[in-house]
């Protein structure tokens, strides 16, 4: 539809700023929004989204704006750029960017759908809306989007539909179901969490030792049982995750000799040069060391720096827990008054998203502190006189040696932390292990926080956020502690459910019949050896009891399969609707885990018991066909208002 040759550049455009974007304006159109140059070069076309037909540009570069059908113009879309900038105000640049993306996006999607209006009405606007969905849906299905970018896609398609139906946004709404994201990234492995701190905190450490020292390549970094040798060339470390070069003999901390050149071309199964050409490389090679050594400030030496200072920036962000965008707002002052005070040691910024809510962040008296210094003392060295604002800042590019303050800029915490990955995975770090971003990191202080018993309170006023947000988002275990604590509770089940089974092959001619199946010891209850504290003790008085006691007996026949499904249907009828919810859960989840254990363990010893299982489920949870027993049990619980 959007044909490239009938699309043109408009001349009369007009370039705005956020400050700007209260004004009003006679040809919305026109308009095109100036964000930083930090974030963005090019002006953001949003005039365009007037326009039915639009193309695209040959070039990235292309400064002139979005290519339109000047045609196709459509007056009643003006409105939808209007509500945008009004929607814009008082949000961060980089902000303005992403909303600006998405919103893009969408007007693509409905001009490609004939949405010419865009909303020619109330209906019109919900059909869309169901539709985007729709496409939403289709693109997380064939994996070409991830659920947390489609309900975010969505939601702003929902808050753009409230901008121009402020009344009946309600109602165009309903009846489509929201799109959910995933609750973040999964917790970490605590041996993979330690090892990153280590080799972050053995970077940091020794690298800037070796640059404020001044001291002769090459450089060795010790981590834990292993080491690795840093020569002033591109090729990076050499240790137990990649090979010395040939022109390096990392284990004696030197360049090779002749000889030895020739011979690790023989391992290596290479063909080596001729003698000339060896002694002129290893002649440069021998050089360019005695440069590095000469030079306090080679873009070599300024490299390993920057790669320290990303170093210290990972080990702040698993002291602090700050989010990526309060990170990067850590002022130099700051710290300064964090050094020098003998009481302060908070390190503050604000929470745009929280209506400029100002967080402060604890660092701690002693390791913190000293890290804080250490790295203080290595960003002095960087900036070698130059004036930064901020604490934490973004490096100049590779091989630069001519530093001023120009080249300093804004710090990109989340950019920062993957690129120091990627920088020392398969050199310092074993390149198996995955990358942890600084949400990962953030959950580590969450889950170690609430390890040591602080109240969950305290954890999310650490993290700058409420106990919802903390529940829902960082409270999640790390994989070991899950395998800890549930392990132990499905081997119990496991063995209760092989005893069952064992019991139901045995001839039990004499067993006593129960409400739960059958019984052995009547009125002698044992509680099941070797499987810890349950919720339930054995009791010969409460039918629940019998799954727990070491007398309990269950056949894999229709009649013991069918008290068991009833007294299931009964326990999940009194969950639904017990007032003490907590409560109903820990007594009778336990439970109804232990019935379907139970229920498996009969299933898997004949194609004919699994089929009559199935039967059986049907009629009860299906029909409520219940027993004598527990119909009579449901009833006395409906008089009383537990059950419906």
């Amino acid at each position: 539809m959007n044909s490239p040759q009938s699309c043109e550049h408009r001349g009369n455009t007009q370039v705005i700023t956020l400050h700007q974007v209260t004004q009003e304006f006679a040809a919305p159109e026109r308009l095109r929004l100036q964000l930083s140059e930090k974030v963005i070069k090019k002006p953001l076309d949003i005039g365009s989204w007037a326009y039915f037909i639009r193309g695209k540009n040959e070039s990235i570069f292309d400064h002139r704006g979005t290519p339109v059908a000047v045609e196709s113009f459509v007056k009643s879309r003006c409105e939808l750029i209007v509500r945008f900038l009004e929607s814009v105000v008082g949000l961060r640049d980089a902000s303005v960017l992403g909303k600006f993306k998405i919103l893009d996006g969408f007007v693509e999607w409905l001009n490609l759908n004939d949405y010419r209006e865009i909303f020619a009405g109330e209906v019109d606007a919900q059909r869309a809306y169901r539709g985007y969905t729709a496409y939403l849906n289709h693109q997380i299905a064939h994996q070409k989007w991830k659920p947390i970018s489609a309900a975010q896609a969505q939601q702003y398609a929902a808050k753009l539909i409230e901008l121009i139906y402020p009344d009946s946004s309600h109602y165009i709404l309903a009846g489509v179901v929201k799109i959910i994201s995933e609750k973040g990234s999964a917790s970490a492995g605590s041996a993979n969490l330690e090892l990153y701190r280590d080799v972050c905190l053995a970077i940091a450490e020794q690298c800037s030792d070796f640059v404020l020292g001044n001291k002769p390549y090459p450089c060795v970094v010790k981590i834990r049982d292993y080491e690795v040798v840093v020569f002033p060339s591109n090729h990076g470390g050499v240790g137990p995750f990649k090979k010395s070069p040939l022109s390096f003999n990392a284990a004696q901390r030197r360049i090779v000799t002749l000889e030895e050149y020739y011979t690790a071309c023989e391992k290596s199964g290479r063909k080596g040069s001729n003698k000339s050409t060896v002694v002129r490389e290893l002649e440069l090679v021998r050089v360019r060391l005695q440069v590095a050594n000469q030079d306090e400030r080679h873009w070599h030496r300024l490299n390993l720096a920057g790669l320290a200072a990303k170093a210290y920036v990972a080990l702040f962000l698993m002291i602090t827990g700050a989010t990526p965008t309060e990170f990067a707002q850590f002022s130099y002052a700051d710290a300064l008054d964090v050094e020098m005070s003998p009481l302060k040691k908070q390190l503050s910024a604000v929470k745009f998203r929280a209506a400029g809510k100002s967080n402060t962040y604890n660092i701690g008296r002693e390791e913190g502190l000293s890290l804080l210094r250490q790295y203080i003392k290595l960003r002095n060295w960087i900036l070698n006189g130059a004036v930064c604002e901020r604490l934490f800042m973004a490096m100049p590019e590779s091989g630069r040696s001519n530093i001023t303050e120009d080249v300093f800029t804004e710090l990109n915490v989340s950019d920062a932390i993957k690129k120091f990955h990627n920088s020392i995975s398969g050199v310092f770090l074993d390149p198996k292990m995955p990358s942890l971003s600084p949400r990962k990191l953030r959950k580590l202080k969450s889950n170690g926080m609430h390890t040591a018993g602080f109240s969950p309170s305290t954890v999310a006023a650490s993290l700058g956020h409420t106990e919802a947000v903390n529940h829902a988002h960082y409270a999640d275990a790390m994989p070991e502690q899950m395998m800890a604590e549930l392990y132990p509770f499905w081997r119990a089940i496991r063995h209760a459910a092989q005893v069952v089974r064992e019991r139901s092959q045995a001839a039990i001619g004499d067993g006593i019949s129960t409400g739960a199946g059958h019984c052995d010891g009547f009125n002698q209850p044992i509680p099941l050896r070797g499987l810890g504290g349950f919720t339930i003790e054995p009791n010969c008085r409460s039918q629940y009891g019998c799954l727990y006691c070491e007398h309990y007996i269950c056949h894999s026949d229709e009649e013991d399969i069918h008290k068991l499904l009833s007294l299931q249907f009964v326990i999940n009828a009194v969950r639904k609707v017990a007032p003490d919810t907590a409560h109903a859960e820990a007594l009778y989840k336990e439970l109804h885990i232990r019935i379907e254990f139970i229920l498996d363990a009969l299933a898997e010893r004949s194609e004919t018991v699994k089929q009559l299982v199935k039967t059986v489920r049907t009629r009860v949870l299906e029909y409520g066909e219940l027993t004598a027993f527990w119909e009579a049990r449901l009833s006395r619980y409906e008089k009383v208002g537990v059950a419906f």
